[in-house]
This record gives structure tokens, C-alpha cells and sequence, in this order.
């Protein structure tokens, strides 16, 4: 699955439970508290494949799910880099000391599981927007020119 492909599928999975929890007329407070792990591993099942392991992506104890993803995190399928034969198709825009890459077949991918920066209650109440895929468009990077 290509990251665009995954990123249109989240932003619509992400949309309509933000639908659902409009209807119910739940506060900005109450939607982020609904996004924790533990609620959407039982309520939202097919949010996550992680979800049916009991599997956090992130070993952090207060996991928040509603920025899965992060708004820092930049993705081209096409490649954003290349260094020394691999192409990068993912980077961190803050250059986070706590990302690493794995290489496969030449492709390296941002491997984010040591950052909880964006699983946080606190930076998802100030960066709040009901629509993820608008908060999310910064991610996507710019392909490679030549």
C-alpha cells in the first residue's frame, strides 16, 4: 500500500467517526479523550491493525490515536530524497532526534515509533482540527526534482 493510498483511507476512516461523535454532540475535550488507545481498541476495532494484538505503535502509557500519523511527518511515493543510492520516501519536517530509518530494497522509510510527540493530549488540543486530512496535508512532501 502506497502512504497516499493509506492517507486518503485514514482521513476517511477518521471522518466518519468524527461524524459519529457529532451526532452524539460531543465537546473537542470528549472527542479526544474518545481517541484514547484503550476506547478505540474496543470501539473502533478496524481503526488500527494494532488494535487486534492489543499492540501500541508507540510505548507510551496514555497513547492518544486521533493524530495517527503525525502532522510533522512528510511522505512522497515518488521519493523526497536520494542519498548514496537510496531514495527517502519519508522525512520528519523537526527533524526529530527520535526518528530512525529502515532501508529495504534501496527505499528507506521514517520509522517514528521512538517519537510520542503527536500521541499526546496536549499537543492534540492545541493542533485540534475535526477534519484530520486538513490538519494532515502538510504531509504531503514534495517528490524529487530530478
Amino acid at each position: 500500500m502506497s502512504y497516499l493510498h493509506w492517507f486518503e483511507a485514514h482521513a476517511n476512516k477518521h471522518h466518519a467517526i468524527i461524524v459519529k461523535l457529532l451526532t452524539q454532540k460531543m465537546s473537542k475535550e470528549a472527542i479526544i479523550d474518545y481517541f484514547t488507545f484503550e476506547k478505540m481498541r474496543l470501539n473502533e476495532p478496524d481503526f488500527c491493525p494494532l488494535y487486534a494484538d492489543c499492540q501500541k505503535c508507540h510505548a507510551m502509557e496514555k497513547l492518544n490515536c486521533y493524530l495517527c500519523a503525525c502532522p510533522h511527518f512528510r511522505f512522497n511515493d515518488e521519493g523526497i530524497a536520494c542519498r548514496e543510492g537510496i531514495r527517502y520516501k519519508s522525512t520528519c519536517a523537526i527533524a526529530s532526534r527520535k526518528g530512525r530509518y529502515a532501508v529495504f530494497e534501496n527505499v528507506a522509510h521514517l520509522d517514528c515509533s521512538l517519537c510520542t510527540v503527536p500521541h499526546t493530549e496536549a499537543f492534540i488540543a492545541k493542533h485540534f482540527d475535526l477534519e484530520w486530512k486538513r490538519l494532515m496535508m502538510a504531509c504531503l512532501g514534495k517528490a524529487l526534482t530530478a
